[in-house]
């Protein structure tokens, strides 16, 4: 006995579908969006700063090296090159370091300076310290639950306080997700959970890409 089809039902079933593809596509835009954006910001802030500090040595400087005449356009870049150069000479002795923190003390003092330098600073390093660079070894620990081992990677910052409130040494481990390891998990573990892995963490950054399929 053939089946009629209610062509109502249908319609409303179509209906649904579609309603809920749109709403589908418009969370992807939505998401690629922020994606976006949250990477927009960071750089465009960043190259704002540079051009703001250039166009101002070069205005400071313009009036009197135009007298001498040893004035050239453009001498701003060189300016911020060579105070680039200072800069990191200066971080190489203990003086040195210990001046530029408490310069960045006093600047974290500071409320709305204060979030601009950090945000500055955070995406600098993470524009220019590539992701083998952050990870400092490759460790195993138990999670989601004892008897379960994961890959970890230490990443040989600490938390201090955490420390002094549990008692414990606790150690930053990143747990990446597979197989985009740039997302993840922070997990204060004990030191002495940890187990530490000869493996490289190239080597162990390959096993999470491709899912656990390469050796």
């Amino acid at each position: 006995m053939e089946t009629i089809k209610n062509p109502t039902v249908t319609h409303e079933r179509y209906n649904y579908l579609q309603i809920e593809n749109q709403s589908m596509v418009k969370g992807e835009l939505k998401n690629i969006f922020i994606t976006g954006l949250l990477i927009f910001l960071p750089i465009s802030a960043t190259l704002f700063i540079i051009f703001w500090v250039f166009r101002y040595i070069e205005e400071f400087l313009q009036p009197y090296l135009s007298q001498s005449g040893y004035y050239i356009p453009g001498m701003g870049w060189l300016f911020i090159i060579l105070i680039i150069f200072f800069l990191g000479l200066l971080g190489r002795f203990t003086i040195g370091n210990r001046l530029i923190e408490l310069v960045e003390s006093q600047l974290r003092k500071i409320p709305i300076i204060r979030t601009i330098y950090i945000g500055v600073k955070e995406a600098t390093k993470a524009i220019l310290v590539s992701e083998t660079e952050k990870l400092k070894g490759v460790v195993l620990i138990e999670y989601p639950r004892k008897g379960i081992y994961t890959l970890g990677f230490t990443t040989g910052a600490v938390i201090q306080e955490a420390r002094e409130k549990t008692g414990k040494n606790l150690v930053n481990v990143f747990v990446p997700t597979s197989p985009n390891p740039t997302s993840g998990l922070v997990i204060l573990v004990p030191e002495e959970e940890i187990i530490y892995l000869k493996l490289r963490v190239e080597d162990a950054l390959k096993v999470i890409i491709s899912g656990g399929f390469t050796k």
